[in-house]
């Protein structure tokens, strides 16, 4: 009965042997083993083997073709001579075309809708002022839900 389990022992560690003969190899993991060369400790995919392999070269991107004379960019610095044409007595805020109660002002949506409630509500129409307020809300809603500012 010995000379049986030792004869299954030889034929298990016979078939084994080129498993535990196998030699180490640099890897990424476990799970994807590379060929290895006889005498390397590296895989013949690696680049350190001495084999090419094909590396994928980003080009670099095309120049945007761009609008030189968009309204922003025509208008740039427009307001810039003021102070010396004028002998500093306009403030460009003065010139900026718009309501009385946006004329210099700075500001998100949501201020500027509360702003607009606050000065002009009374006298805006109904269905107006509805709308004005159902923005307000939708805006409240969203900037307390989302963004930098929570």
């Amino acid at each position: 009965m010995e000379a049986l389990v030792r004869a299954a022992g030889r034929a298990l560690l016979g078939r084994a042997a080129p498993l535990l003969r196998a030699e180490r190899s640099i890897s990424a993991g476990g799970a994807c083993r590379a060929p290895v060369r006889p005498g390397l400790p590296v895989p013949l995919s690696s680049p350190l083997a001495g084999l090419t392999r094909a590396f994928r070269i980003k080009e670099p991107p095309k120049p945007k073709q761009v609008d030189r004379w968009t309204e922003k960019r025509a208008l740039f610095g427009v307001y810039d001579n003021v102070g010396i044409l004028g002998d500093f007595q306009i403030h460009p805020k003065n010139l900026i075309v718009g309501p009385k109660w946006l004329r210099g002002w700075r500001g998100n949506e949501l201020q500027r809708c509360i702003r607009k409630k606050q000065v002009v509500g009374d006298r805006m129409f109904v269905e107006d002022y509805h709308k004005l307020n159902k923005r307000i809300r939708y805006l409240y809603r969203r900037f307390n839900r989302t963004g930098k500012h929570r």
